[in-house]
């Protein structure tokens, strides 16, 4: 006649509610190599074509600090997120965001502060017209 012990269930049992609450930790979704705040100044913002206000995807950015540059492009959506890291004590007025494509002119940089906090996030706005 077989019998079962009681005690393997309750020990899996255990194992297991330790195991689900040591990650009770969470990253609220995030990946480990990703995290809601960044340090240091951030821009964000899009890049739109004149007239139609028309996202335009493939658009560089570029933020400079003297000869310190960093790069990115809008992505499908037209939009852009850049993390420049050119030290704390910089501040946002005193880098030159600029934005280019191809068979365009850049007609417009508009940047508003989210805040007045010294590395408050930057919003960005480009606006390009077709070259004639």
């Amino acid at each position: 006649m077989l019998r079962s012990n009681s005690a393997i269930p309750l020990v899996g049992l255990i194992a297991f509610a330790a195991v689900a609450l040591s990650s009770w930790n969470c990253f609220a979704g995030e990946a480990l190599s990703e995290r809601d705040e960044e340090t240091g100044l951030s821009f964000f913002g899009e890049a739109k074509e004149v007239g139609s206000l028309r996202s335009l995807e493939n658009v560089q950015i570029k933020a400079e600090l003297g000869a310190r540059r960093i790069m990115v492009q809008t992505n499908v959506e037209g939009r852009f997120k850049l993390h420049p890291n050119f030290g704390k004590e910089v501040l946002s007025d005193s880098i030159t965001i600029s934005c280019a494509k191809d068979g365009y002119s850049t007609l417009d940089v508009s940047r508003r502060r989210m805040s007045s906090a010294p590395d408050a996030p930057v919003e960005v706005d480009c606006l390009l017209e077709p070259k004639k």
